[in-house]
């Protein structure tokens, strides 16, 4: 609170004139217990444009401040990312005219509560219809991370946010009636994102594993039992099994990384009686044989 008092005493003792009344009536409006929010906004836009405040770091920190409410006001899929990018460049240019320890904190701070926001934006805005949003999100949250963490790496926001978006739509995929193929390739899309920056990342490689292993695995369930031409089956069976050998590299790349995850030894089994490699097959049964002896 204390930059807010400060700011309020120059709003109250500097020059009267119709700028300064601007910049201080948009301030008593994000003070008041029912915040008027647009009210502040018009005037505060005013006054980061008037000669006599433009240049003022309060008036743009206040319009840090405000855009920050805006964007925060509405639910997480209602929210417009434009407004947390205008808090996000107000606060800089704040610290850009006024380097101060004092100004530059008080802009941080506003800046990672940002970061709050926009992660929970991201989330809540999760789904189907709205997933877009939560893509922008990400694409804001790393601007925030590289200003307010200028040393820390890029790639762990990357893979924390793509390996969300997998998840969900990987989710989505395998409970969708029909089947949508879009939803399948957002969740490809998004554990590659991950692979790149982590080509170890235990969950994306296994992820990728699966997504291959049960299109293949439903392929043949969903098209042997019908009464196919000789052609016809082996075109299925074909393509079932370069469904298997798309899963495989990511399989055992899950395997190396963990050798104790039993879903994996089960899927390794399957992939390679798939292609006819029964010594490996039934290696891999084996451990998951062992491992459930062993839990016994």
């Amino acid at each position: 609170m204390k930059n807010r008092t400060l700011l309020l005493l120059i709003l109250f003792t500097g020059s009267v004139n119709a700028q300064l009344d601007k910049l201080r009536e948009a301030y008593l409006y994000t003070q008041s217990d029912k915040l008027n929010l647009d009210s502040a906004r018009i005037l505060i836009d005013a006054a980061c444009k008037y000669p006599e405040t433009k240049d003022d770091p309060q008036a743009w920190y206040m319009r840090g401040f405000i855009y920050k409410e805006l964007f925060k006001k509405p639910l997480p899929a209602n929210r417009e990312i434009s407004l947390g990018e205008e808090a996000f460049n107000s606060c800089k240019k704040a610290m850009e005219i006024d380097s101060s320890v004092e100004v530059k904190n008080n802009n941080l701070l506003i800046l990672k509560n940002l970061s709050a926001i926009t992660n929970n934006t991201f989330g809540g805005a999760l789904d189907t219809v709205n997933y877009s949003k939560s893509m922008e999100c990400l694409e804001l949250q790393k601007k925030l991370i590289r200003y307010i963490h200028p040393k820390a790496s890029i790639d762990s926001v990357e893979v924390y946010y793509n390996g969300i978006m997998g998840s969900y739509f990987q989710s989505v995929y395998e409970k969708s009636p029909g089947k949508n193929m879009n939803y399948l390739k957002i969740a490809e899309d998004s554990y590659n994102k991950v692979l790149i920056r982590d080509p170890s990342n235990i969950s994306a490689n296994y992820n990728m594993g699966i997504i291959y292993y049960n299109q293949a695995v439903s392929l043949i369930m969903n098209k042997l039992d019908y009464d196919f031409d000789l052609a016809s089956l082996n075109n299925i069976q074909e393509e079932a099994l370069s469904w298997f050998k798309k899963s495989l590299p990511y399989m055992e790349k899950a395997y190396q990384l963990n050798p104790h995850r039993k879903e994996t030894l089960i899927g390794l089994s399957g992939i390679y009686y798939s292609l006819h490699d029964n010594e490996k097959s039934e290696q891999f049964h084996k451990l998951s044989q062992d491992m459930d002896a062993d839990q016994k």
